[in-house]
Parts: structure tokens; C-alpha cells; sequence
């Protein structure tokens, strides 16, 4: 070997020889250094997670520091595995805030990445009340999912809409609810697409043929067209739709015009639009047209000229009272409207659904303390009736030209609603209404803790796979 190469293997040897250990740390600093920057990534960990609690901040400024907690905890193990604060991880040892380090990254950080989701939007916020137990199937359930897939619809989200899942039994529901927002305003290539693509049996309990009549008749499309659809369609169903679309409309206008409220050529309220405003019929005689001599439209004709100021019998339908209570309290008889409800000799389901009407109108006219105290009246704390009163006010709440609702912070979450279901839909109607109002910060984080709040007892994500993906901040 030449004398140069041997003098220089031999530099390099001792040039080994003076260089210290190297270090067991990932990231090359020495021994000290890792087990002094470990203790500080686990204390900055533990406080993010002690000092800041549920219900003081939103979900996403929490996950934001706690997912930072989480892969500080991961630095520690990967870069510093070797330190007293990996080690005393790796045992079970040390916590971070009241949670086991295992139970913190699978479980709460997983759930919080839930509650984020659900407070992004009041479309979310619903989505995850109506979620809450996948198991409950009865009515407040439904029109809550009902009215999701009625907003999703207004709003253009056809897709999502279309994808909603629902069990077997709940589909009617989800395609009627698509079915009659695309009718009404008419997207008829959706119209066409639905149609196309449910079975004969689907669309006979989505009710697609009457929807379709109501729809033409609140267009305003010319009567000979709603005329021939009903002679093209003879059901009792469609009968039924076209005449109802027909009184609504009318209603509806004769409202506007006693509240002398203007209007272009469209009214829309949460769950109707009326259009070509200047149209006006004779419901009367149409109703004649449609039905001749069979008494079958009375029951509708029973609603329309309660509404016009007809006291009904007392065995005429709901409708028909609360058309009646409606009139009385455009009127200025709001207290002859209220007690409508206990001096009127009618059914009970009748008088329960006139006691909630009462609790409205007050609360639309912005008499607060009379609809608190007909709300308490209705029903105990804690029991359905006192979601449905509670509904009941809000309804008059947001619709109040009186004393016009500005959603808050604290708005829902302070409702006196404890079904999750019935708050979905306060929000979706609330979300529909022509003069929603909202100030501040956002209401969803309120009302998610309040139904979802605390970190206990939590189940493992159903997928390990999404589990990691909620607890691992991503790369810059």
C-alpha cells in the first residue's frame, strides 16, 4: 500500500477514535439534550390538554392544540425513545390531563374530530343530533330528517342529498323530501332523473304524482295544465295535492295582503314558495272543477275558509282550527286566538295542537312573558310535550316581525328542547326562514356540547384507519 493512503487511513482512524458516541437520539442531539426536550414536549402536552376544558373553546381551536399535544407525546417516542419520559410513556406511567396517553389518542382525539365536524355548520350540527342514536325510529326523528334533506335540497347539495343514508324503511321519506323541493322550484331535470330511477312502488309512497299537482298548482302555472294533470292522474291523492296546493297558495297571499306586506312576484316562506304572486283563483270553484259533487274536498275547503275568518265546527280537521287561530291573530285577537285553544270543543289531538299554536302566535307577536307561561302550562319539564312547546315558541321566535331573533352564541344551546332530534329541526327551520339574523360567534359548538359534551366512556372509532387519521397532525 502507498506510504500516503496508509498515513491517511490511519488519520482517519484515530480521527474515529476522538470523536464521542454517537447519540441514541433520532433527530442526533446528545443523551441530556433528548431527555431535557422530552420533558418539555410532554409538559407542553399535558397542559394543552389540562388547561384547556370543553364548552370554553370551539372544537377546532381545541382539536388545533390538542392534536399538537399528540405529536409532541409521538416525538417523544420516536425521537427520544431512550429518555425517563419515553420509558415512563411506554409503562403506562404518565397521563396527559385526566386521560391514559392509549385512551387519548384512540378515543378522544377520534371523538373530538367528530364534534368538530358536527359544529362546522348547522347542517353538520343537525346531521350529528339526528345521528345520535341510530337505533330510534318515531316521528320527531323523522321530520328531523325530513327537514335535513329539505335543506340540503334549497341549498343546491342535490348529491348529498340523493346519498343521505337511511334505512330501507326511510327512504319514501328521503325521496318525497327531494322529490317535492326540486318540484316546486322547479328543477324538472331532477324531476325527471328521480322519477327515471325509483320503481312504481317507491314513488306510490313518496307520493311523486301528488306532490307533482301541489307543485303546479303554488307555480302558478296556467290552471288548464294543473286541470289535465288531475283528469291525466284520477287519485284521490292528486285530487288532494292539486286542491291543497291551490288553498295554500291563496292563503298564503290573502296573508301577506292582511299583514299588508309586500311582495314582488314571490312569497317564500320556510317551507313554501308561492310564485307569480298576481295569479289568484277561485279555490271554490276550482275545487268544484276537480272534485264535482264529492264531498272528499270538504276537509281542504274546511282549512281555507277557516283561514279567511270561518270559525270551523269543532270536528273539522286540525288545519282548519289552526287556519281559524292564524286568522285571529293577523287580526289583532291574539288573545281570542290563545284561548281559542281551551274554550273550543274539539278533539284532543285538535286541542294539543291548538295549545302549541297558542304558544306561536305569542312568541310571534313578541309577548314573551304570555308565551312562557302557555309553554310551562303545556307540559312538565323533561317530558316530549315540553320539546314540542319548546319548538312550538321558537317557531314564533324566528318568525317574529315583532321582535326579530338574532341567533347567538347561546341561542340553541339554551332552548328549551332536550330531544336531539326536535333541536335538529329548530335548526333547520331556523336555518330556512326568509329573515334569519346571526351575531357573534357561531352556536354549533354550544349546542354540540351540550347534547355530545365530555370525553368518558368513549368506544373505539370503527375504523383504526380513521382513528389514526383524527389523531395525527399533517405534514407542513
Amino acid at each position: 500500500m502507498p506510504t500516503r493512503i496508509r498515513l491517511l487511513s490511519l488519520s482517519a482512524a484515530a480521527l474515529a477514535l476522538m470523536a464521542p458516541a454517537r447519540a441514541a437520539n433520532l433527530d442526533g442531539s446528545s443523551q441530556a439534550a433528548g431527555n431535557a426536550e422530552s420533558v418539555r414536549l410532554y409538559s407542553e402536552a399535558n397542559d394543552f390538554v389540562s388547561s384547556m376544558a370543553e364548552g370554553s373553546y370551539s372544537y377546532a381551536y381545541l382539536q388545533f392544540y390538542w392534536k399538537r399535544a399528540e405529536a409532541s407525546l409521538d416525538r417523544v417516542r420516536r425521537v427520544y425513545p431512550d429518555s425517563p419520559t419515553a420509558l415512563a410513556m411506554a409503562k403506562d406511567e404518565l397521563k396527559v390531563g385526566p386521560y391514559s396517553l392509549d385512551y387519548f389518542k384512540n378515543r378522544v382525539l377520534y371523538n373530538l374530530e367528530l364534534k368538530r365536524l358536527a359544529s362546522y355548520d348547522d347542517v353538520n350540527c343537525a346531521i350529528f343530533l339526528y345521528g345520535r342514536d341510530e337505533n330510534r325510529s318515531d316521528s320527531r326523528r323523522d321530520e328531523a330528517l325530513s327537514n335535513i334533506l329539505e335543506v340540503l335540497s334549497r341549498r343546491q347539495r342535490w348529491g348529498e342529498a340523493l346519498r343521505f343514508p337511511v334505512l330501507a324503511a326511510h327512504r319514501p321519506i328521503l325521496l318525497r323530501s327531494i322529490f317535492r323541493i326540486a318540484a316546486i322550484y322547479g328543477n324538472d331535470d331532477l324531476v325527471k332523473k328521480l322519477t327515471a330511477t325509483s320503481t312504481p312502488a317507491e314513488r306510490e309512497a313518496a307520493g311523486f304524482e301528488a306532490i307533482a299537482a301541489e307543485a303546479l298548482a303554488l307555480q302558478g302555472k296556467p290552471r288548464s295544465e294543473l286541470l289535465h294533470f288531475v283528469d291525466a292522474h284520477p287519485s284521490g291523492a292528486v285530487r288532494s295535492g292539486a286542491l291543497k296546493g291551490l288553498v295554500e297558495r291563496e292563503v298564503l297571499i290573502r296573508r301577506y295582503e292582511r299583514l299588508h306586506i309586500s311582495v314582488r312576484d314571490t312569497i317564500q316562506t320556510i317551507h313554501l314558495a308561492v310564485q307569480k304572486v298576481a295569479l289568484r283563483d277561485d279555490v271554490p270553484a276550482l275545487a268544484k272543477r276537480i272534485y264535482g259533487e264529492s264531498p272528499e274536498a270538504g276537509p281542504i275547503l274546511a282549512e281555507y275558509t277557516a283561514a279567511l275568518g270561518a270559525m270551523p265546527a269543532p270536528a273539522a280537521p286540525t288545519e282548519a282550527h289552526l287556519a281559524y287561530m292564524q286568522f285571529l291573530a293577523d287580526t289583532g285577537r291574539l288573545d281570542a286566538a290563545a284561548s281559542y285553544a281551551r274554550d273550543g270543543d274539539m278533539p284532543a289531538r285538535s286541542r294539543r295542537a291548538c295549545a302549541l299554536k297558542a304558544i306561536e302566535v305569542y312568541a310571534e307577536a313578541g309577548r314573551a312573558a304570555e308565551s312562557d307561561a302557555a309553554r310551562a302550562a303545556f307540559a312538565a319539564a323533561g317530558t316530549p310535550g315540553a320539546d314540542d312547546a319548546g319548538l312550538a315558541q321558537f317557531r314564533g321566535q324566528f318568525a317574529s316581525t315583532e321582535a326579530p331573533l338574532v341567533a347567538r352564541e347561546r341561542t340553541f344551546a339554551s332552548l328549551p328542547i332536550a330531544d336531539p332530534c326536535v333541536m335538529a329541526t329548530a335548526i333547520m327551520e331556523w336555518s330556512l326562514t326568509p329573515n334569519r339574523s346571526q351575531r357573534g360567534a357561531t352556536p354549533w359548538d354550544r349546542v354540540v356540547t351540550r347534547f355530545a359534551g365530555g370525553f368518558e366512556n368513549l368506544p373505539l372509532p370503527k375504523s383504526a384507519a380513521v382513528g389514526d387519521a383524527a389523531s395525527t397532525v399533517k405534514p407542513y
